[in-house]
């Protein structure tokens, strides 16, 4: 595969192929531009002090909308990134380890010192590994586990909620952002060592990483997460639903924020947290408890809700099993 790089300006170049062609955005990042998959438009490089840098994006984001339209791969957004002008505010949603969230930002025009790069100088393409995981911090910053997906590497293997990560093959990792970075340099069918302190104790966690849910040679429509393989419900039988967590709507009008989850209750399970917004429930618009209510009260135990969740301004959908009392 080769890689385009859109850090251009009137004065500069963006590589396509073999051909040069002027655009007048600098956006800042490295794309597949072979891509032509339903996953979105990969990223394999992000220039420092860019405004893709300064939007957030990093290596192995996938660019899924840009302005309104859908992006399926690079050669959908390559179109719109050279009809992009300097000083455009983009409005875009990318996708991160499953995770979806909406960002802009302003492009700017390309330093003035700033060349395409030569194809021979760019990075080779490497397919990240997926893992698995939600994380979050401790009081320090430091990365911990906060969910295990099912059937993911990391469950397969032995990762579990509430590790400590206090290195990744052998280099030290302080927070979440230096963790991501050093998984990201792995790629499906590698093994990474994690160093993870659990209740007190110390211990090492080996990880093959697989290819991500969706991604292979023949590839489909993309899903924020993938759902598991539910059985078919079961009747009844007496027994009542239960998903085990609290929901408070306090402003009437919503967001509908998750005030607690139950420990081991199947909200907890599937990784749904404390704090959480839930935006949607299976596709339908949440807004008060009432709305969860019914839709709920649809479902028995062994069936299957789909929540879209909202996480420090990241969506993710997550699927939950209803258990029973």
């Amino acid at each position: 595969m080769t890689l385009s790089r859109f850090m251009t300006a009137a004065t500069a170049v963006i590589c396509l192929s073999a051909t040069a062609i002027a655009a007048p955005g600098y956006v800042g990042v490295y794309l597949e531009d072979s891509d032509t998959g339903n996953n979105g438009a990969a990223i394999q490089d992000v220039a420092p002090g860019s405004p893709a840098a300064k939007a957030g994006l990093r290596q192995g984001d996938l660019i899924i909308e840009w302005n309104g339209n859908d992006v399926s791969g690079s050669q959908v957004l390559i179109p719109y990134l050279k009809r992009s002008q300097s000083g455009q505010t983009i409005q875009f949603a990318i996708t991160r380890d499953g995770w979806r969230k909406a960002l802009k930002m302003t492009l700017a025009s390309a330093p003035a010192t700033r060349r395409a790069a030569p194809r021979s100088a760019l990075p080779a393409p490497k397919e990240r590994g997926y893992l698995g995981i939600y994380l979050t911090q401790g009081d320090g910053g430091e990365p911990i586990i906060d969910g295990v997906l099912a059937g993911s590497p990391a469950q397969r293997d032995g990762l579990r909620k509430g590790d400590e990560v206090l290195a990744v093959n052998g280099k030290t990792v302080t927070d979440s952002a230096g963790m991501i970075a050093e998984v990201g340099q792995f790629g499906p069918k590698d093994t990474v060592a994690f160093r993870v302190r659990r209740s007190g104790q110390v211990r090492t966690v080996r990880v093959r990483l697989t290819r991500r849910p969706g991604e292979g040679a023949t590839k489909v429509t993309p899903k924020l997460t993938p759902a598991p393989r539910v059985e078919a419900p079961r009747p009844a039988t007496g027994k009542r639903s239960y998903i085990g967590l609290a929901l408070d709507d306090s402003a009437g009008k919503g967001p509908l924020k998750v005030d607690d989850v139950k420990a081991q209750g199947p909200a907890d399970r599937y990784g749904i947290r404390k704090g959480d917004v839930l935006i949607k429930v299976d596709g339908k618009a949440l807004k008060t408890v009432e709305d969860f209510v019914r839709a709920f009260r649809a479902k028995s135990p062994g069936q299957k809700m789909v929540f879209r969740i909202q996480r420090d301004g990241w969506q993710h959908d997550v699927p939950v099993v209803i258990g029973a009392r």
